[in-house]
């Protein structure tokens, strides 16, 4: 063989080497945890830090985490308070081979997603913010959590946002994640463009929490697995129809479980109240605990509970309920499922709902984790 045609496959081989390491270095981001056969992405909230600090999280059974928050401001600028900064949280989990993203917006965090995806100027800063933000700090990428895209300039806007994102955080090496939380129902969902922007996005999370509350006009279960009575406030069976209806490919699509309820004071399901309040799993099972009944709702799949005196109920999810609706994940053949939040179910140094997600997905050849 000629002293030319070696050099050529040489050449060829270490062109071949180093397309094979790029193409590693690319799917870096997107390797799942091989213990489990769902993404369980685990929101976790600054603010719950100081009593729930990142060495108490399950990482086993996670394979995401959704660090919430920071937000824009309506200038393009990345707003990160003081309490956001965790490294600690970052190298943890990429030691247990967790991915980390960078969680824009939630409940009353998203009065600058309008200004800022107005104009071209402003988004263009903003993704720029971002990306530096997540090179500095190792993320492996960014869920935009707006609440709620709410008209058609901001459903525009929000597709050239959404595209504009997208395109920088792929052209990294190793590209970044994008994900979205997005509500579950027609009202707020009917502004987002699924069917334009489903392939910028790895996956999209269908918030299946919050059906009733304190904006409702009548009590509910917060999460229900099914619609019963004709309720109109819907349930996750809806909501994953729903999104599947939009084009949300199967692969794509993760639904909420909630780590926590909300309580009504009435005396049932169904019915007015006045006040609705907001509780914890842990601080749930002191309810239970203190003589409260314990109500199993088989139509919903969810259970309730209702004090001594019969004033009041409390909707929520427990293991049971957890249990149910991974199997409706599994059944559907969906990706995976997002929970709200990681900090609530933490009881005797032991998370115990989300033992049961990670039980539940866990692969049949893998030992009990």
């Amino acid at each position: 063989m000629s002293k030319s045609w070696k050099s050529r496959i040489f050449l060829g081989l270490i062109l071949v080497f180093s397309f094979m390491v790029g193409k590693c270095a690319i799917i870096h981001r997107y390797t799942v945890k091989k213990n489990l056969s769902k993404i369980v992405m685990g929101y976790y909230f600054c603010l719950e830090k100081e009593k729930f600090d990142h060495n108490k999280i399950k990482y086993r059974y996670l394979t995401h985490i959704a660090y919430a928050f920071t937000k824009p401001d309506s200038e393009g600028n990345l707003i990160v308070g003081e309490d956001y900064i965790y490294p600690e949280l970052i190298e943890t989990a990429h030691k247990n081979k967790v991915k980390v993203v960078m969680s824009i917006g939630g409940w009353g965090n998203s009065e600058g997603f309008p200004g800022m995806t107005y104009t071209s100027a402003n988004r263009k800063r903003f993704i720029n913010q971002v990306l530096e933000f997540c090179k500095k700090n190792n993320y492996d990428g960014v869920d935009i959590d707006w609440e709620y895209v709410s008209n058609p300039v901001e459903q525009q806007n929000y597709v050239y946002f959404i595209k504009e994102l997208s395109t920088i955080l792929k052209e990294q090496n190793p590209p970044f994640l994008l994900t979205m939380a997005a509500p579950a129902g027609e009202r707020w969902a009917r502004w987002i463009n699924f069917e334009e922007l489903i392939d910028y996005f790895d996956y999209i999370s269908c918030m299946t929490y919050d059906f009733h509350g304190a904006w409702s006009d009548h009590s509910g279960h917060n999460s229900p697995l099914y619609t019963c009575n004709n309720d109109p406030c819907s349930s996750i069976n809806d909501g994953c129809l729903y999104f599947l209806s939009r084009q949300v490919p199967k692969e794509k699509l993760l639904l909420g479980i909630p780590f926590y309820g909300r309580s009504f004071d009435c005396s049932n399901l169904y019915q007015k109240f006045q006040k609705s309040s907001y509780y914890g799993y842990v601080e749930i099972l002191n309810f239970i605990n203190s003589g409260w009944s314990y109500i199993w709702d088989d139509c919903a799949k969810v259970p309730y509970i209702q004090n001594p005196d019969k004033a009041e109920i409390l909707c929520f999810d427990d293991a049971r309920s957890i249990t149910l609706k991974c199997k409706y994940i599994k059944e559907k053949q969906v990706a995976g499922a997002i929970i709200w939040e990681l900090s609530q179910d933490c009881y005797q140094d032991s998370s115990v709902l989300l033992e049961v997600i990670g039980k539940e997905f866990r692969k049949r050849n893998e030992k009990r984790i």
